[in-house]
């Protein structure tokens, strides 16, 4: 008699798989090493402006065509909200391929999750401040946006998914790992603060692809992700990235979110349409959602809709005084 395997089973092999690949990281990231173990005394701790090259000074607030990528990353954000607020989410697509394309290769891929939220400490007096800002005040007022329009390194894991293929991570397991890309987020901080050292840096999954470099140990990280995003949707945006936990913690405040109206009729099809599993029950959890847009397109009776709690408030009195 042939036994069948368990898809969870399966899904539960890989998952492990990745943390795996992840604690090798954790090893062979300069760990251990005088000059840049946690807790060293050295002077390293003693943030300076980085230069524009080895034994140079710095010249000016952007540097490393730092201007060139904060432009872009303002436009693609523009982009993305102009998509958002007018539901044209059927050109969402192909701002992703855009973003894997322009900010992926082209420039080699930003914001880096890993790095992002290290050199906002590191490099602070340069133009990392407000490349860094663009995503984050998006956040404040509108969601993740970054996360779901202009990130090239979600994107690229987006476009790798196939739908029909999809496997779910059980909720039994999602209350522990979702917890883990604030772990990650804590560590780096602290971590980055104390020894005044970037690291992890080219452990993001799709980073060796997009400079076309890395050692075995960074392509073999981006490989197993590619495989991983076939049949779990963004599993690094998910799982582990520290830039997407930050911005979720913001986006809790947002005004402007995908709100319900009374008008749900509870028909599923919105839960059923999130690959991210940010609508339960027909609502919406502001800090998971990508305003990918999904769950509005789903709607049958159109009670999903981006908008302020106000907005929300104006049309349902509006449709009152209809019916």
């Amino acid at each position: 008699m042939t036994r069948t395997r368990n898809p969870r089973t399966i899904l539960a092999a890989v998952v492990l798989l990745a943390l795996a690949t992840g604690s090798l990281v954790t090893v062979g990231q300069a760990f251990g090493e005088p000059d840049s173990a946690f807790g060293s005394q050295s002077a390293e701790r003693a943030f300076e402006t980085p230069g524009t090259g080895a034994g140079e000074t710095q010249s000016s607030y952007f540097i490393h065509d730092q201007l060139t990528k904060f432009l872009l990353v303002l436009a693609f954000t523009g982009i993305g909200l102009l998509i958002v607020a007018t539901r044209q989410f059927r050109f969402r697509r192909w701002l992703l391929v855009a973003s894997v394309v322009v900010l992926g290769f082209v420039i080699g891929g930003m914001l880096c999750p890993i790095s992002a939220v290290q050199n906002i400490i590191l490099k602070a007096s340069t133009g990392y401040l407000v490349l860094f800002l663009v995503p984050t005040v998006a956040a404040l007022f509108v969601g993740r946006l970054f996360c779901g329009h202009v990130c090239p390194f979600g994107a690229l894991q987006e476009l790798l998914h196939v739908r029909r293929w999809e496997r779910k991570i059980p909720e039994r397991w999602m209350r522990f790992v979702r917890f883990l890309p604030y772990l990650v987020l804590g560590y780096l901080l602290i971590r980055v603060t104390v020894t005044g050292v970037l690291t992890w840096s080219g452990a993001t999954p799709f980073k060796a692809f997009f400079t076309f470099g890395g050692t075995p140990l960074t392509l073999g990280i981006s490989g197993l992700f590619v495989l991983l995003s076939v049949v779990l949707f963004r599993p690094f945006c998910r799982l582990l990235c520290p830039l997407g936990a930050w911005l979720s913690l913001v986006a809790r405040v947002s005004p402007f979110r995908v709100r319900v109206a009374s008008t749900c009729v509870s028909c599923g099809r919105c839960d059923a349409a999130c690959s991210a599993c940010a609508v339960k029950e027909g609502q919406v959890n502001a800090d998971e959602c990508l305003l990918c847009g999904e769950c509005i397109r789903a709607c049958p009776v159109e009670a999903l809709n981006w908008r302020g709690k106000k907005a929300l408030a104006e049309c349902e009195d509006e449709a009152a005084g209809n019916g």
